[in-house]
């Protein structure tokens, strides 16, 4: 084979036009993806390859033209870490999935793991994600509205007594309960409870964020 043949597979507009040939989409330019992300750089905008439009879960619609979004979203691949500009931003906002725009994440829940990834501890409202055990042992975490891949879960989040009671106490119930355990300190059941909270890992390019006013 020839090296090109080889190669092709990675180039942004192979990715791009797999990505929407799955959603049944004729494949675009990847020049004007590029030129298009470009002019949101130029006015400041911080949802790169997000358009400016409602929210759309219809399973032939897309929020993104952006082929590394793409090639995150729709065929699970995973950004290089600490290449996000989402891992450092310190902004009050919501994170929302760069697909179809649904909510997944308040700022509030947003911590520095240290991973080179987006990391939150919490969801922002019920059945805004799903899972899935991959064959490695590790849970996919994936948006419940439109199955965008997001990244994975992982219990290593902060721990219980680091955050705030009131925000523990919203924790929506379809989140993972797979924070590392301790012993409890009631002998009588000898149960365990949770000592950290789970970690949700996800690709910056799979998210938007719209700040708070």
């Amino acid at each position: 084979l020839e090296a090109s043949a080889i190669t092709s597979w990675h180039h942004p507009t192979f990715i791009c036009q797999t990505a929407q040939r799955q959603r049944g989409r004729q494949p675009s330019s990847a020049l004007n993806i590029f030129s298009e992300n470009a002019r949101d750089a130029k006015s400041g905008t911080t949802t790169t390859g997000v358009l400016d439009e409602e929210p759309n879960t219809s399973k032939n619609s897309t929020g993104t033209w952006n082929p590394f979004s793409l090639a995150v979203l729709r065929l699970g691949f995973t950004e290089p870490a600490f290449t996000s500009p989402l891992n450092y931003n310190k902004s009050a906002g919501i994170y929302k999935c760069a697909y179809c725009r649904t909510p997944l994440f308040s700022s509030k829940a947003k911590y520095d793991s240290g991973s080179g990834w987006p990391s939150f501890w919490r969801t922002i409202a019920i059945n805004r994600v799903s899972l899935k055990r991959e064959w490695d042992g590790r849970i996919e975490c994936l948006c419940a509205s439109c199955g965008g891949h997001l990244g994975h879960v992982f219990p290593d989040g902060p721990t219980r007594g680091s955050l705030d009671e009131k925000e523990l106490e919203n924790v929506p119930e379809t989140d993972p309960k797979i924070g590392y355990k301790v012993k409890s300190s009631n002998e009588e059941n000898g149960e365990s409870e949770f000592m950290r909270m789970p970690r949700f890992c996800v690709n910056g390019v799979a998210l938007s964020f719209e700040a708070c006013e």
